[in-house]
């Protein structure tokens, strides 16, 4: 029941955990690696033989899984997510965001295949003790974060009382922030508030602040007859000034997404007469396109 050994540290021992918990139930449960990112992260495939077969999803294992990773890992439908504790309202993000189903190292777990239903719930973190993983990444914990990044950029080594003036948040919560970072596997925060891995930490910032602004919709919204899919906004030449704002751009960067919306931000002064029925982007302040 051993992961592959490409698997390392923190996400290793989530696995194992998961396939311990899993054979308990009386399932055999194994794991197939296939590729690992920057040690945090590794997918591959959960196999589990219930007596009547053996039955294979596509998995994506990490210790801490950030609210903007539930959508921007790939995933669909059959794919599955091993990591630490899983509440009840993480569950019901997973659902929402179209995973398949989860496991986790403390014993729960949401399997569905022809023949097979498995469905732990009410299992504890029994890590006492410990900041929540994504403690640095919420509304409370990142201008704790982005105080220490910007502290960082300076060469600085701020105290817990420093980053408390500079964020506005409370002394619990910068200790919090900071509990959290030192714990990450490996720690992202040294003892002297130095930050170790600047960039990793700079994009779960990025990803987890935009995921929790508020949705502004645009003012304006155009048709267009050229445009079919929201990639095809990718190669397309836009007025200087134009940004790509959403999915797109996260695609645009290289983000392993399938943009279902398109959002363009011109500012007014790049704005021309308006061919109607038509987004061009002399005319386009924001499109947004469902693909079913």
């Amino acid at each position: 029941m051993e992961p592959n050994e490409h698997v390392e540290g923190a996400t290793a021992a989530v696995i194992n955990s998961v396939l311990e918990h899993l054979y308990e139930l009386g399932v055999q449960p194994g794991w197939r690696h296939g590729m690992s990112l920057e040690g945090r992260l590794s997918s591959g495939i959960l196999t589990v033989d219930a007596g009547a077969g053996v039955h294979e999803f596509p998995a994506v294992g990490t210790a801490i899984v950030s609210p903007a990773e539930l959508t921007l890992l790939p995933h669909d439908e059959t794919t599955i997510l091993l990591t630490r504790h899983i509440t009840t309202g993480r569950a019901e993000s997973l659902a929402g965001r179209g995973w398949g189903g989860y496991a986790d190292s403390t014993g729960n777990a949401s399997l569905c295949a022809p023949g097979m239903v498995i469905g732990v719930t009410g299992k504890r973190d029994t890590g006492a003790g410990k900041a929540p993983p994504a403690t640095p990444f919420t509304r409370a914990g990142l201008p704790v974060t982005f105080a220490l990044l910007m502290a960082d950029e300076q060469g600085g080594r701020p105290r817990q009382r420093e980053l408390a003036g500079s964020s506005g948040a409370s002394i619990g919560t910068v200790n919090r922030v900071i509990r959290a970072l030192r714990e990450r596997n490996p720690p992202m925060l040294d003892e002297s508030n130095q930050v170790l891995r600047s960039a990793a930490l700079e994009d779960e910032w990025v990803a987890a602040h935009s995921t929790l602004q508020p949705r502004v919709w645009p003012k304006e919204r155009f048709t267009s007859d050229i445009w079919k899919d929201p990639s095809d906004l990718i190669p397309a030449q836009l007025s200087d000034g134009a940004l790509l704002g959403s999915e797109l751009a996260a695609a645009h960067l290289g983000a392993p997404i399938r943009p279902s919306g398109a959002l363009v931000h011109l500012p007014p002064e790049a704005r021309g007469p308006r061919p109607a029925g038509r987004l061009s982007a002399e005319a386009a302040s924001a499109e947004r396109t469902t693909v079913r």
